[in-house]
């Protein structure tokens, strides 16, 4: 397939979508010129192998910028379904810090350059180990690929469903995440009350000052002893949006 400007400014404008949310590729530990590099080199060879369908054809400067504005949006969704994995992880690992006492202990996050809890931090680099592990990254570039089969240049599809989804999508992050951090918090709250038991049992026993050490303690062994079950869960969370994607994919598709 013979090298052609638009569709490699199409290509392109869906491709910058993606990198601006998608884990690791919006990555701000990535320089602009690399990322904007990998950009340019990506689309240039996808331009050769990727056939383009046009639902319109943007026969004008003003339908070829809408096209690209599209093109943008198209991509940006496949990544946010992507990260939004990465945030009900995030999310529960702020759960966990709220009640072991590591709420004010803040550490920068490399990803998006914002300050996050330090247990959010910890179980977001997991999740982004184990992402790499199953080729997420690789995943999100084929969704690309795959895309131009379903949905057509000026072709998306905004419907009921869709909104649905991503509702659906939205709801589960919050759900995850509570389950994720259910049985540290459930230890912690736990320890908690014992130690109310201890403080009305013995008065003279300082309880702020035994509290606060025994409930990172406990915390922290059973993240020690969870840790190989989160890590196949956030193995299947990873597939199981996957799947999202292919649906938001149809979804979008005419």
């Amino acid at each position: 397939m013979p090298f052609a400007l638009e569709g490699f400014l199409i290509i392109l404008s869906r491709i910058t979508g993606l990198f601006l949310v998608a884990p690791i590729f919006s990555s701000r530990q990535m320089p602009g010129r690399v990322k904007a590099l990998i950009i340019v080199l990506l689309a240039a060879t996808l331009s050769y192998f990727v056939p383009i369908k046009y639902f319109v054809e943007p026969s004008t400067p003003g339908l070829f910028l809408a096209a690209m504005v599209v093109e943008i949006f198209i991509g940006f969704t496949i990544g946010f379904v992507a990260y939004i994995v990465l945030g009900a992880i995030q999310l529960a690992g702020q759960l966990m810090d709220m009640q072991m006492g590591f709420g004010i202990v803040n550490v920068v996050d490399p990803q998006s350059g914002t300050q996050i809890p330090l247990m959010g931090n910890f179980t977001q680099a997991i999740a982004l180990l184990i992402y790499l592990a199953v080729d997420g990254h690789h995943y999100l570039l084929q969704a690309i690929v795959q895309s131009y089969k379903i949905i057509p240049v000026l072709g998306v599809r905004m419907d009921k469903g869709l909104y649905d989804l991503i509702f659906e999508i939205t709801v589960y992050l919050f759900v995850i995440a509570v389950k994720i951090a259910a049985p540290i918090v459930i230890a912690v709250v736990t320890t908690d009350i014992a130690m109310g038991f201890i403080a009305r049992t013995v008065p003279q026993m300082n309880v702020f000052i035994v509290g606060l050490p025994l409930k990172i303690l406990v915390g922290l062994f059973m993240l020690f002893v969870l840790l190989p079950v989160y890590i196949w869960i956030f193995n299947i969370l990873f597939f199981r949006f996957f799947a999202y994607i292919d649906q938001v994919l149809i979804l979008m598709g005419i």
